[in-house]
């Protein structure tokens, strides 16, 4: 019996000719799991053979709004494969050959890690297809469309990402369609393959584009127009939003039939930057004063009585301050504050303006599910329940309390009440997908 080292390396790394050991050949599918504390962390990956010699895509399923990784060089030496930097840590497996079984270490923290070769996953029964469309203004909007393969009308989904140049996500895309639902994921305009410049977008057009990939799925003839909606990240709640408005003011326009949102607020966007200047500065460390300036900064960009040449006065000397006390990068973005006076009209705020507190109050029967996270710094918990309960009870609001402003949550040891512990392997929180289909399900847009 021979034993060897598996090893998955970054396709920078020269040319490295890979051949079996003693016959055996580890091209094919390999599918297991890392394991620490008894806790259980899937992976799969698929070994290839290409020119250079062998190359391995790694998949975490729990990972849902993460792509598979790429292919990545894979050096074989005498002594067997070494896997590099596999979840932050070196693995190293040992082959059983007779059940062809591989089982090993990752890093130096008490992870193991057993693969079995399976055959390569059944064919999905959705069909993903790479397709454009364009936006009112003919900007061409580069997108996947993700639809389960069955015969009757499907209801539709567009996902709309957040703030600033986001891709596409077809992982979540395929999560949803394999539940009996189309799918449309686009980059944003001057993102990924889309045409346009993310630098100098405006809400407008990125609620044009919203409209426009809605409008786009409604027409396929696979789908019931009467049953396509929004699912909408961080900011991406605001474009939905003013997206119903837009379309329920327009006569004989497409609405959409419901809206999902993710951490999204529902104050207006000045309000939430005011806001969460102190539950964000809070959160990175920021002193009480410098909380203030950054709320300072928000009212200075937004007031219309100053002209651009003064508030950009104003607010460089903010910049040059913040910069000299050496928390500049703590507190502002990009887009936050102007580093030359050209880039006043570049500002998020000059570029972003809405406020939904008038589509929310005649939302009427408009299937509305929000979901929040307990420790969200930048959309403050307390005000956007708000927001919405007092919008009317047909709004379903859910609060994730170990969710911060994103989905998902990092390794972690934790214990249990008894006194025992488990390990927590990084992954998405639960309620982001499970809460979701629920309501798909309730609302009559997804089969039970």
């Amino acid at each position: 019996m021979r034993w060897f080292w598996l090893a998955l390396l970054n396709l920078a790394s020269g040319p490295v000719v890979a051949e079996p050991i003693d016959g055996f050949d580890p091209v094919g599918y390999w599918k297991g799991a890392i394991v620490k504390d008894g806790a259980v962390f899937p992976v799969e990956i698929e070994i290839a053979r290409n020119a250079e010699g062998l190359a391995a895509s790694t998949r975490f399923p729990d990972w849902l709004f993460y792509e598979p990784f790429g292919f990545e060089k894979v050096i074989q030496t005498s002594d067997g494969l070494t896997i590099i930097d596999l979840l932050e840590g070196d693995a190293k497996l040992l082959l059983e050959p007779r059940f062809e079984q591989l089982v090993g270490t990752v890093g130096d923290d008490g992870r193991t890690i057993h693969l079995k070769r399976s055959p390569p996953p059944p064919r999905e029964t959705i069909n993903r297809t790479e397709i454009s469309f364009e936006s009112h203004d003919g900007t061409r909007l580069a997108a996947t469309l993700v639809k389960p393969l069955v015969l009757e009308p499907l209801a539709g989904m567009v996902i709309v990402r957040g703030r600033g140049c986001a891709t596409r996500i077809t992982n979540t895309a395929r999560f949803f369609a394999r539940y009996g639902i189309a799918v449309l994921t686009y980059d944003k305009r001057g993102s990924g393959k889309s045409e346009g410049n993310c630098a100098t977008f405006t809400f407008d057009q990125l609620t044009e584009d919203a409209i426009a990939a809605l409008e786009f799925l409604a027409d396929d003839p696979d789908v019931d127009a009467d049953k396509v909606g929004f699912i909408a990240q961080s900011a991406g709640a605001w474009v939905i939003q003013a997206s119903a408005e837009r379309q329920r003011s327009l006569p004989n326009a497409i609405s959409p039939a419901f809206l999902i949102t993710w951490i999204g607020p529902a104050t207006s966007i000045v309000q939430q930057q005011l806001s969460s200047a102190a539950t964000y500065g809070d959160a990175v460390g920021l002193s009480v004063s410098q909380q203030n300036t950054l709320a300072e900064v928000t009212r200075i960009t937004v007031d219309e009585s100053l002209t651009d040449d003064q508030a950009f006065a104003k607010l460089d000397t903010i910049r040059r301050t913040a910069e000299q006390e050496g928390w500049l990068d703590q507190g502002f973005g990009a887009e936050d504050i102007p580093r030359q006076r050209e880039d006043m009209s570049r500002l998020w705020l000059r570029r972003f303006r809405y406020d939904p507190t008038q589509f929310l109050q005649g939302l009427g029967g408009l299937p509305y599910l929000a979901i929040f996270g307990a420790r969200d710094p930048i959309v403050p918990l307390e005000e956007n329940v708000a927001a919405l309960r007092d919008a009317g009870s047909e709004i379903q609001v859910v609060v994730r309390p170990e969710s911060g402003h994103g989905y998902d949550f990092d390794e972690q040891d934790l214990a249990l009440s008894n006194g025992s512990r488990f390990w927590l392997f990084e992954g998405t929180a639960t309620g982001f997908t499970a809460e979701p289909i629920r309501f798909l399900r309730d609302n009559g847009f997804m089969k039970r």
